[in-house]
This record gives structure tokens, C-alpha cells and sequence, in this order.
């Protein structure tokens, strides 16, 4: 099966919950998922790795706080974790951007 065209993602019937919920709830989410989906598409991980390190995260995640689990929080751990184990990511340059990120936020008195 071909990796889905952006166009084709809105025709994807199993995204969403049916309802008029909207898919995501924020813009990282959708982020988060294109990345995600651009990253196995481009060989980077296998959907098999993908599936098995976001389960053990969503249990780990759940048994831990159920009320604070978030589904696309677990997506960026689970990808972050895959990357890091196949040495294309390092923990220092995440938390290198982590601060980053706030600085600019703690900056920004908009």
C-alpha cells in the first residue's frame, strides 16, 4: 500500500471520531502527525516499530495518570523514542531545542 497523499488524509474515514469533533485538537497534533507519517514514509521506521512503541508509551503513559494521558503527546514520545534508538535523533539536541523553545516563549510578551 502507497503512503497517503495530504489530499487523501481528508478522505480517510478512520481518522476522527464520526462526529463533528474536529481529528485535532490543536495545530502540534496535526504536526505531530505528519511528521509521523512523513517519517515512515520515508523508510525512516516501519509501521510495526511505529505500533509497538506507541503502545508500550500509551500503557505506560496510562498506568501512570490515566486523567493526564494525551494521545499525540504519546505520538511525539513514541517517535522521539524510535529516532533516538536508530541514532538519528539525540536526547541532548531535544532538550537543546526544548530550551530553546521556552526562551523564545519567556521573550515573546505578546
Amino acid at each position: 500500500m502507497l503512503p497517503a497523499r495530504n489530499s487523501d488524509l481528508s478522505q480517510n474515514n478512520s481518522l476522527g471520531n464520526g462526529e463533528s469533533e474536529p481529528v485535532f485538537q490543536a495545530p502540534w497534533e496535526a504536526t505531530a502527525f505528519a511528521i509521523v507519517n512523513q517519517l515512515a514514509a520515508t523508510g525512516q521506521f516501519t509501521w510495526g516499530e511505529w505500533t509497538t512503541q506507541l503502545s508500550k508509551g500509551i500503557s505506560l503513559a496510562e498506568a501512570e495518570s490515566p486523567e493526564n494521558s494525551s494521545y499525540y503527546k504519546n505520538w511525539v514520545s513514541a517517535c522521539e523514542k524510535i529516532l533516538i534508538s536508530k541514532g538519528l535523533l539525540e536526547p541532548d539536541v531535544i532538550a537543546q531545542k526544548i530550551e530553546e523553545i521556552i526562551a523564545e516563549r519567556e521573550q515573546d510578551h505578546h
